[in-house]
């Protein structure tokens, strides 16, 4: 999961971020004590058929490789995220076995954590869209979103895939005290559905309150791992469909995907 197709923008104030008083989570706790992957979605959430690509932890070194600009120098996007606040991060990609099969519904799901030094750090990286690398030119649509965790935002983001026209990523972020999630769903136009992304973010919510009370344990793989390729993993197996000019689309904002970056 790792180059780009879940999502960042500095634009903003086009976001609506819906926030409740206080917070609602732990603020306090020793970093090592967050576990972000026993946060993320499990297969057994998401709809039959959707099978577990990737799953990695990137701390800062690492993914400033992911959400930078591939000209400019990777130990200043590092400073900028560790400026940020900006800790580490798990993230997960969901997709099917063969994607051209079903492209009448979301090709790719993918799931991410973020951990911050404070709560304000992750509330302000929530209204830059969560810490997910998408391309800041592509048009983007904010809606509705309430009763996730401290504060929720949710968003579409276009982007054009060739020979298969647009391709639509549509998250759903919420913030429990220093952490930020996101569930992102990317699809042709016409498959994206924000009941789905609403039900599966509950579902990760519900996996974030157990995570916070100790119910559930992750397996962390090391930090970094294997550097993302551009199509997407580490290794010989994509966890997304293929690039555009195959049979299938690549997605338009994962970290999973060779997408552009976001600055």
């Amino acid at each position: 999961m790792f180059r780009t197709s879940i999502i960042v923008l500095l634009a903003v104030t086009l976001l609506f971020t819906a926030c409740s008083s206080g917070s609602k989570y732990p603020t306090n706790r020793p970093d090592s004590s967050y576990d972000l992957q026993a946060m993320s979605l499990a297969q057994e959430d998401l709809p039959a058929g959707y099978l577990q690509q990737d799953q990695r932890i990137f701390n800062n070194q690492d993914w400033a490789g992911v959400v930078g600009n591939p000209n400019a120098d990777p130990a200043s996007t590092q400073k900028k995220l560790d400026a940020e606040g900006r800790i580490t991060g798990a993230a997960t990609i969901y997709s099917w076995d063969n994607p051209s099969e079903h492209l009448g519904k979301p090709y790719q799901i993918a799931t991410q954590s973020t951990l911050y030094k404070t709560a304000a750090d992750a509330s302000t990286a929530l209204k830059q869209v969560c810490d997910l690398p998408i391309d800041q030119t592509n048009p983007l649509s904010d809606f509705k979103v309430s009763g996730l965790g401290d504060e929720s935002t949710g968003f579409m983001s276009t982007s054009q895939v060739q020979g298969f026209g647009d391709s639509v990523d549509t998250a759903i972020c919420f913030r429990t005290g220093r952490v930020i999630h996101a569930v992102v769903q990317s699809g042709l136009d016409g498959t994206q559905d924000v009941a789905l992304d609403y039900r599966l973010a509950q579902k990760m919510l519900a996996r974030v309150q157990d995570a916070f009370n100790g119910k559930t344990t992750g397996t962390r793989p090391p930090a970094g791992g294997s550097s993302p390729s551009s199509n997407g993993g580490s290794g010989s197996s994509s966890p997304t469909p293929a690039p555009a000019g195959s049979a299938t689309p690549a997605p338009a904002g994962s970290p999973a995907t060779g997408g552009t970056p976001k600055n």
